[in-house]
């Protein structure tokens, strides 16, 4: 009766365990940690500095972003469910992230007012990939705006398709 019980105990921490283990990339890619972009961007003022803290657990992905001293925090959870987002430029929306074996991708819908009377929504696909020995996070962004018709969408979102590199802080 004892070894029933030890079993039924062991067996019940596996299962309890198994959402977690599973809420991680297929190859156990965890993308916490503390990011700086690698070369930043000149603008009209100097450099914009900008730094990426991750938090990774098996339920959603915390990311704060510090771009030219400001600082926006967004809460995206793993399970399909939407989160809340904030832009680099301060707009609240929705986010969500899901795994897959080879990247994180990260989706995220803000609705701007170009005129006080019209909303457009701005959807954002983020591509994240870590590199084999941790160190550089390379994150592939396209925007496209649902909206609009696929072919003026793809008009006003030209060059929005973007790469930016971040180089882990400290050991991975």
């Amino acid at each position: 009766m004892k070894r029933v019980l030890s079993f039924v105990a062991v067996l019940a921490a596996i299962v309890h365990a198994w959402p977690a283990k599973t809420a991680l990339a297929a190859d156990g890619t965890n993308y916490s940690g503390r990011y700086t972009a690698e070369r930043p961007k000149k603008t009209s003022g100097g450099s914009a500095e900008s730094t990426l803290e991750v938090v990774h657990n098996a339920d959603a992905i915390e990311i704060t972003l510090v771009e030219s001293g400001k600082k926006t925090t967004s809460r995206c959870p793993l399970n399909g469910s939407e989160g809340d987002y904030t832009s680099p430029g301060g707009i609240p929306g929705k986010c969500k992230a899901q795994l897959n074996a080879k990247n994180l991708i990260v989706e995220s819908v803000v609705v701007t007012r170009p005129q006080p009377t019209a909303n457009v929504r701005m959807h954002t696909k983020e591509r994240w990939e870590l590199s084999k020995d941790g160190k550089t996070l390379t994150i592939r962004s396209d925007v496209d705006f649902p909206d609009f018709p696929a072919s003026i969408s793809a008009a006003m979102a030209g060059d929005t398709s973007t790469t930016r590199k971040y180089t882990r802080m400290g050991n991975p």
